[in-house]
């Protein structure tokens, strides 16, 4: 394969290199979280190597193909991230393959379009923050100020919340509140949380393991597999699903799930695409669990209706980011 591809690239003719990147950008998705090997390296080589010579709709589509994969090269996403927009646009939001460096080097370069795709990443630093609220439309501002991933001071918030309609800014606010007290309460001890009894292993008749090997197999799915642990009154083995589906470790998603309050495991679940039946079958549970009565759980799925699938799995991500700094600071 590795000869007949690099013989593809050869071809000068436009017809070649547009068959060859098709084919590769094709490859480098089926080895999406493949990063570092020789063969992903190979492919984003070729891919650079012709990239250039690509008409716009060609390298149109294989930015969206590319967006959400961790094996595309930071070489490569920084090619389309400065290309022209509908070029860019899907990786400037949605790529991780893109350094900070980069992502800086284009908010203090770029149009409002850049700035404003830039503002609806998932995660968006503090420094970068400050780069689009400085060189930002109010557009822009606004869109930084609703995105729950990005890192930006009270004070700041404030400002921007202002020039908004009072209901979206109230929302905004309410929510980024209960977000950062989240956080906070991921780094205190477990006797300092207002939380409920620890979660005991229960019998089951499909063990985790089970479950993930059907899931991965397309057999079942993370909804039916959550649904039916809550009946079974299992909720520790649904903590361990959901701890593998959204990349949390479990001691954190066992922590959300015995909190008094939904907004961390209503957040987990939505950004792991848990639907509405499965989450009240959770809160049903956990209202048995930690003694409350059955309408505070009608109460924890209302909450969990008004949140938005986006502003969850920017949360999600926001929470894995600063666990992951913590424990960065605690080794060096």
């Amino acid at each position: 394969m590795t000869d007949a591809l690099l013989k593809l690239a050869k071809d000068s003719s436009k017809k070649k290199k547009h068959e060859l990147a098709e084919h590769v950008t094709g490859l480098l998705v089926a080895r999406a979280e493949d990063t570092g090997s020789e063969e992903t390296n190979l492919l984003n080589s070729m891919l650079e190597g012709v990239y250039d010579s690509l008409e716009h709709e060609a390298k149109r589509k294989m930015s969206e193909q590319l967006a959400d994969v961790q094996s595309m090269s930071s070489k490569l996403a920084a090619a389309m991230a400065s290309d022209d927009l509908p070029v860019a646009q899907a990786i400037l939001e949605r790529s991780k393959a893109l350094t900070e460096a980069d992502l800086k080097k284009i908010a203090e370069t770029k149009d409002q379009g850049y700035l404003l795709a830039l503002a609806k990443r998932d995660h968006v630093s503090k420094d970068l923050s400050s780069i689009l609220i400085k060189r930002g439309s109010k557009e822009v501002k606004h869109a930084v100020a609703a995105n729950l991933g990005a890192e930006i001071t009270m004070p700041v918030f404030e400002s921007l919340v202002k020039d908004m309609p009072k209901q979206m800014g109230d929302r905004i606010r309410h929510l980024r509140k209960s977000n950062e007290e989240l956080i906070e309460d991921l780094f205190r001890d477990d006797g300092e949380i207002a939380a409920g009894s620890e979660l005991v292993p229960k019998p089951s008749k499909i063990s985790p393991k089970a479950w993930l090997m059907g899931i991965k197999l397309g057999k079942t799915t993370l909804n039916k597999a959550i649904y039916q642990l809550s009946h079974e009154h299992n909720l520790l083995d649904a903590v361990g699903l959901l701890s593998a589906s959204s990349g949390l470790e479990m001691k954190y998603v066992h922590n959300l799930m015995v909190r008094y309050d939904s907004t961390g495991i209503a957040a987990v679940c939505r950004a792991c695409g848990i639907g509405a039946m499965e989450f009240q079958a959770v809160c049903k549970e956990r209202c048995k669990h930690l003694k409350f009565p059955e309408s505070t759980g009608s109460k924890w799925l209302t909450n969990y209706h008004m949140l938005d699938d986006t502003d969850a799995r920017r949360l999600l991500t926001l929470m894995k980011i600063k666990l992951k700094a913590a424990k960065h600071e605690e080794a060096a």
